[in-house]
């Protein structure tokens, strides 16, 4: 539903930076050149052609933001993966010596480290994901 309000959106965007091209070209023609009625419409034809192209032009760059925006999101949820595998691969041989040795408070102790490691990992995940946080800089800098 909400993708489907979006797009809407976008079209009516692109459709009102149209409209406003053409009014403003109408307005600008109209009040620059002599007001002849043989040309209105042609000058109306010629200011809708204006306005077509602007819709276009619009909905282009929209299109080409959107993409900008969801290649970013991908290269970030890239690092993210490799950064949970890597972490995973870390800590998995540690939990399971930890495991084999039996000890209770020590297994309770690992159980515990790996959860603080799994939530840590998904809130880094979702803020670098929703650019809460920027990490292009070399330091945690919040956005």
């Amino acid at each position: 539903m909400q993708v489907h309000r979006n797009k809407e959106f976008k079209v009516l965007k692109a459709v009102a930076a149209g409209a406003l091209v053409w009014l403003v070209s109408f307005v600008a023609q109209m009040a620059l050149l002599p007001i002849d009625r043989s040309l209105v419409a042609r000058q109306i034809i010629a200011n809708c052609v204006g306005g077509l192209v602007t819709v276009i032009v619009t909905l282009a760059v929209q299109l080409r933001h959107e993409e900008i925006h969801f290649q970013v999101a991908m290269d970030r949820a890239a690092i993210v993966a490799e950064l949970n595998h890597h972490v995973r691969n870390a800590i998995f041989p540690m939990h399971i010596a930890v495991q084999s040795l039996g000890n209770a408070e020590a297994k309770k102790t690992a159980d515990e480290a790996v959860e603080r490691i799994n939530m840590a990992l998904k809130d880094a995940t979702f803020d670098a994901l929703a650019r809460r946080v920027d990490y292009a800089n070399g330091s945690a800098e919040q956005a």
